[in-house]
């Protein structure tokens, strides 16, 4: 292979294989894994991207968690039997895939500390 002597290969090989960039990880240094995954305007490392997602999905259900709350709490809602109950088994859905995610995203964690 032919390396041209201007110093350009460097930079070659840091398109070709871009680090992760996520700021920091759990230990305080920086992630030395390459970035596959384009996430957010960032690229990242599939473990990171995975953790990333996962938040986002937390943060999602979450808030479904707490608008169906809401929804529960609604003095009309409560008149309506068959809709109240509707609305309580998306809210027990909703609250056990919060916690399958929210278990994700630990064992993920556990990875990257391990």
């Amino acid at each position: 292979m032919l390396v041209p002597d201007d110093g350009k290969h460097n930079d070659l090989l840091t398109i070709a294989y871009p680090r992760c960039e996520v700021g920091e990880t759990l230990q305080g240094g920086y992630c030395e894994l390459s970035g596959k995954i384009g996430f957010k305007g960032v690229i990242l490392c599939e473990r990171h991207a995975e953790q990333l997602e996962t938040q986002d999905r937390i943060d999602l259900l979450e808030g479904i968690v707490s608008s169906l709350g809401l929804c529960l709490r609604s003095i009309p809602l409560r008149k309506h039997k068959d809709l109240s109950m509707l609305v309580q088994a998306q809210r027990a859905r909703a609250t056990r895939e919060l916690a399958y995610a929210r278990e994700d995203l630990r064992r993920a964690t556990d990875t990257e500390e391990g």
